[in-house]
């Protein structure tokens, strides 16, 4: 094969599967399938080359020239300019639709004599193709579109900016190494015998615009195609070397080299090395679910578990789920989990599995704990047998020990934020199977997953206290407004039950005054004993217990309470209530905690000034698109 011949392979091959991944990754966008089909008339001119090289009578390489021209090369000036009328966004078609009439003008004069008169023998290699009357005009015609096309790119690039002046950059890098080079390819054919070399250039501009689609988005490609365009260079670096070893061993062998076998053989090999690498996953799983059923169903549940963790907020739920995820997924006998108090510097058992009466599960390890010291340095799953073997001074023979007391044979460090949230100590095997490393790189990744999703359960938890503490505070607070009330209420009945048992004496034998102070003691002590039920109440920690209530009546109880509040700062109370309110469906408690706070914050923001609060109630009007 010569260099000719090789680089029309290297062009189709190269062209033709980076048009086609382009296509792949955005069928839908009108470049991506304009890109293919430029792509495509490209690769047909490689091929052709590659058919021109190899080809052995002037007939047959005159039909090659005809039709890799017809085909290819008259198609790649029009389909590039298409392209970059729709990448700078043009909206006058006129010169497009022009530009493809005279291409279909062209394509059946590539068939005559007057575009190609013949062939001649070149380079003594191959024959190389000589001009017709019409082909000088083709030719102009052929290098006006190229540069027309790069002056149109070259327009949108001055009033571009940003990410676009990149694209537009690595555009003309990639179009005029692969036009500069394949126009030499005409010098021949006028006459000047310079060996078409830059054929070869054709073969960069796929490379110049894959790194312009990874780095710059260009075609709107997403950067994971970095890994498949790898694998398309990989295979065409393996592939040309051994379509050069496969020649020579023909010639050495048998004394004759046959070309279309060896492309055959060659594109069979690549058929068979991606079908390899797209088999290689899909044949490894049905393996494992075939003959390691149980290890691969355990990988599947530690897999899931890691990415459902992070949604368990309840720290208690969280704990007991890991252990129990463990414990079946694994089939461990023993599982304890220790997670860290901040408060107390310790770290404590909060769930187990299966500890029997020779391990030992210790209520708390302070932080300063050998193990504890040596798994936040370690930052890794520990092996205790493997540390035996590797243990080479005294500093780790305690852990060896509290790890052997405690019957771990694994212990997995929870780690976050490069703090040690906890630990999980793992025993022996039901199975009695050994932890492998890819136990311990599930392991791994379980425990990455585990100390995020813990470290969150246990903020989620101090989130709740601290809410628990402030709603307790507002209530201490209300209950302190209450007790001021109360005290101001309960003083008149107190002063007529007073007075009615300092009369009582003296006048035991009036029958009004006995009737008349009888009725109004009962009075009071029934307003009394609303008062101390009010209180206890509100004090008392119930369930939200929904029923039909007068709101005005709970907003009256509320003013009641804070008078005298409002009074030791000079705020007047004035309260306008509607009357025709009908009975909500709400919660007595929790409403007049709300108009407690309400009231009180209120008072309060006016300070020693005084002022006046107007609490009003009234039917809210709802619109009908609300």
């Amino acid at each position: 094969m010569n260099p000719f011949a090789l680089s029309g392979l290297l062009t189709g091959i190269t062209s033709l599967s980076f048009g086609y991944f382009v296509y792949l990754k955005g069928r839908t966008q009108p470049l991506n399938r304009l890109w293919f089909v430029f792509t495509a008339s490209v690769a047909v001119w490689g091929l052709g080359g590659l058919w021109i090289g190899l080809a052995r009578t002037e007939t047959e390489a005159l039909w090659a020239w005809r039709l890799a021209f017809a085909c290819g090369v008259l198609w790649i000036p029009i389909l590039f300019y298409h392209f970059v009328h729709v990448f700078c966004e043009r909206s006058e078609k006129r010169f497009l639709y022009l530009s493809y009439a005279i291409g279909v003008i062209f394509f059946p004069v590539i068939f005559t004599e007057w575009f190609f008169s013949g062939t001649r023998l070149a380079f003594s290699s191959f024959y190389y193709s000589q001009p017709g009357h019409l082909f000088p005009l083709f030719f102009l015609w052929w290098v006006g579109m190229v540069f027309f096309s790069h002056y149109e790119l070259l327009k949108t690039h001055h009033r571009s900016s940003g990410l676009k002046q990149n694209q537009i950059k690595y555009f003309f890098l990639a179009t005029g190494i692969g036009y500069s080079g394949g126009s030499l390819d005409y010098l021949p054919i006028f006459g000047f015998d310079l060996y078409p070399y830059g054929n070869f250039a054709i073969v960069l501009y796929p490379i110049i615009m894959t790194y312009a689609i990874v780095k710059y988005r260009l075609m709107d490609i997403i950067v994971a195609m970095e890994k498949g365009l790898t694998y398309l260079m990989l295979l065409i670096m393996f592939l040309a070397p051994s379509y050069v070893i496969l020649l020579m061993a023909q010639e050495a062998y048998f004394g004759t080299v046959s070309h279309p076998f060896s492309i055959l053989l060659v594109l069979l090999i690549a058929l068979l090395l991606i079908g390899t690498g797209r088999l290689k996953a899909e044949t490894q799983n049905a393996i494992a679910r075939t003959l390691f059923r149980r290890r691969y169903d355990m990988s599947e549940t530690l897999s899931k578990f890691s990415k459902a963790m992070v949604t368990i907020l309840d720290l208690k739920t969280l704990t007991e789920e890991i252990v129990r995820t463990l414990v079946t997924g694994m089939n461990i006998k023993t599982v304890t989990l220790y997670l860290v108090d901040k408060e107390k510097a310790v770290y404590i058992p909060t769930s187990s599995y299966g500890a029997g009466s020779g391990e030992k599960i210790y209520s708390r390890l302070n932080a300063n704990d050998d193990l504890v010291d040596f798994l936040a340095k370690c930052r890794a799953p520990i092996v205790v047998e493997e540390l035996k073997h590797s243990a080479q001074n005294d500093a780790i023979r305690p852990v060896i020990g509290r790890l052997q007391s405690m019957g771990a044979e694994v212990c997995i460090p929870f780690i976050n934020k490069n703090c040690l949230v906890g630990f999980c100590n793992l025993g022996a095997r039901t199975d009695h199977y050994l932890y492998t490393d890819q136990d311990l790189s599930l392991l791994t990744t379980l425990a990455q997953a585990a100390a995020i999703a813990l470290d969150n359960a246990a903020l989620y938890e101090e989130l709740k206290h601290s809410r628990s503490l402030v709603q307790r505070t507002d209530r201490l607070r209300s209950l302190e407004t209450i007790a001021g009330g109360f005290a101001h209420e309960v003083r008149n009945p107190l002063t007529s039950i007073k007075t009615f048992i300092q009369l009582t004496p003296e006048r035991k034998d009036d029958p009004e005054f006995i009737g008349h102070f009888s009725t109004v003691v009962a009075e009071d002590v029934a307003r009394i004993e609303r008062l101390i039920q009010e209180i206890l109440d509100y004090a008392r920690y119930m369930e939200p217990k929904f029923q039909e209530d007068d709101i005005n009546v709970i907003v009256e109880s509320c003013l009641y309470f804070v008078r005298i509040k409002a009074d030791s700062k000079e705020v007047r109370l004035k309260k306008d209530l509607a009357a025709d309110l009908p009975s909500v469906l709400l919660d007595r408690q929790q409403i007049k905690q709300v108009l407690l706070n309400l009231f009180i914050n209120a008072i309060e923001a006016m300070g020693d000034r005084g002022g006046e609060l107007i609490v009003r109630t009234h039917r809210l009007s709802k619109a009908p698109e609300d």
